[in-house]
């Protein structure tokens, strides 16, 4: 009986049993994973998807060979020549002594600083000024585009004209373009206005010679077979508060960056988050 009762008497008070802890599903952190996978195989495939579409609508204007534009020979034009070197000087000694300069350069003009001018090589044979006048630049081009983004690397060309008005930005020359004309097929409207944001005359910033006339010009005028640079010392060069396309450039890279960082921080957290699991 003694025992008995000693089966029936209660516990004494707080002595509770342990509570037992619920068991979680080993399908929730697979679940994590597969959603973490799938939405990276979606932005892989999204990118190549982009990648090749836009391939293809390259290939509809343009050709696997570039067609050279026409190089002036300036030893068919030495007068020429010598007095566009005389009319430079002249321009560079009033820049130098801090007075008003302009100098007009004739189609003719810089056809020829670019064949005989090393500075402007990567412009021979890929682009040629054909005519000038008040609202328009009609320019021949051979410009050259990155190819497939897979496999086959050889480049693609833009061969035709365009027709733009140039503009002065932080020291560089812009082009406005209004229309292409490809050589074999229309060129969208939206391929013209990322050529218009090509800075031509970018790299020559950073030349010696060029660089610090560039930087301080104040306008730049189109006449009938000519275009007009002026510097004036009592103005402040167009755009030089505006954001250029390098700053732009490394803004980009810094959210690629940013975003990156992000991803690795995300999947060093699912790391310890099922390491955490696993362990319990």
């Amino acid at each position: 009986m003694l025992s008995e009762n000693k089966r029936r008497t209660p516990k004494a008070q707080g002595e509770t049993p342990a509570t037992k802890e619920p068991q979680q599903s080993p399908f929730a952190g697979c679940s994590i994973i597969i959603a973490a996978g799938v939405m990276m195989l979606f932005l892989i495939g999204f990118t190549l998807w982009s990648l090749f579409k836009v391939d293809n609508e390259l290939s509809k204007f343009t050709e696997s060979k570039p067609v050279p534009t026409p190089v002036l020979d300036p030893l068919k034009f030495t007068t020429e020549f010598n007095d566009l070197s005389h009319r430079l000087d002249n321009f560079k000694a009033k820049v130098m002594a801090k007075e008003p300069a302009e100098l007009t350069f004739s189609t003719e003009d810089l056809n020829l600083s670019i064949a005989a001018n090393s500075q402007f090589e990567e412009l021979r044979e890929t682009f040629y000024i054909r005519s000038l006048s008040p609202d328009k630049a009609e320019v021949q081009i051979s410009y050259r585009i990155n190819g497939k983004p897979m496999g086959d690397k050889s480049f693609r060309y833009l061969n035709g004209t365009f027709i733009g008005k140039p503009r002065l930005e932080s020291g560089q020359l812009l082009i406005d373009i209004e229309k292409i004309h490809s050589n074999c097929g229309i060129v969208p409207e939206q391929f013209s206005n990322h050529l218009s944001d090509h800075q031509i005359t970018a790299p020559y910033l950073k030349d010696k010679v060029l660089g610090p006339f560039m930087k301080q010009l104040t306008s730049i005028e189109l006449t009938n077979n000519g275009l007009i640079v002026r510097i004036d010392p009592a103005q402040e060069p167009p755009g030089q508060q505006e954001l250029t396309l390098a700053d732009i450039e490394k803004t980009k890279k810094i959210a690629i960056t940013a975003f990156a960082s992000v991803l690795a921080l995300f999947g060093l957290l699912l790391f310890v988050f099922l390491k955490w699991r696993g362990t319990r």
